[in-house]
């Protein structure tokens, strides 16, 4: 069945929007770029009008494909580009209260501290924080919780299969030595 809507169905790019629907856009925004930052741990690395999808009120994030995981080590300077580009997207449409850039990256890290009034010292600080997870990762340490995890859930996944199996040969072969004591005895 197709889907019919009475709203714009192609690029934000192409939207085009009330202001209550403009603004609701935004908070989808900041939202899901949280979300794909703090949840998923990944950044999309080239966010722009045209890989987000406005459809029946809501936003879609797409063409992941440039994305990279957080403790990629041009995470932040990626996330960074992508806040600057979409800051500009919905400042030209004319939204009020618009956070620049680098309050945006703030709001979707939680980063505190970050020198949020003079860009230069600003990028200075996020490229710091980016060298210092490259640093840790080389140094066996991990970048992230989303690092310890994935590597302890694998682990644990890779035992439960092998310890499974051993645990199937092992009936298999008590099975077949109770069948050879039944076959001696008769």
């Amino acid at each position: 069945k197709a889907v019919v809507s009475t709203q714009s169905t192609g690029t934000l790019k192409e939207a085009v929007f009330s202001r209550d629907q403009l603004k609701s856009a935004y908070e989808q925004l900041l939202a899901g770029m949280k979300t794909i930052f703090t949840k998923c741990k990944l950044v999309h690395a080239d966010l722009s009008a045209y890989n987000l999808l406005w459809f029946n009120g809501a936003l879609y994030f797409i063409d992941l494909s440039q994305g990279v995981l957080t403790d990629h080590p041009s995470a932040l300077t990626y996330l960074y580009r992508d806040c600057v580009a979409m800051h500009g997207y919905f400042e030209a449409r004319g939204l009020k209260g618009v956070l620049d850039p680098r309050r945006m990256f703030a709001e979707i890290t939680g980063f505190e501290d970050l020198p949020l009034s003079d860009e230069t010292a600003f990028v200075t600080q996020i490229e710091h924080i980016q060298r210092q997870e490259v640093m840790n990762f080389k140094h066996g340490k991990e970048s992230s919780d989303y690092a310890f995890e994935s590597c302890f859930n694998e682990s644990r996944l890779l035992h439960e299969i092998t310890s499974s199996e051993e645990e199937e040969e092992e009936e298999e072969e008590e099975e077949e030595e109770d069948e050879e004591e039944e076959d001696e005895k008769e």
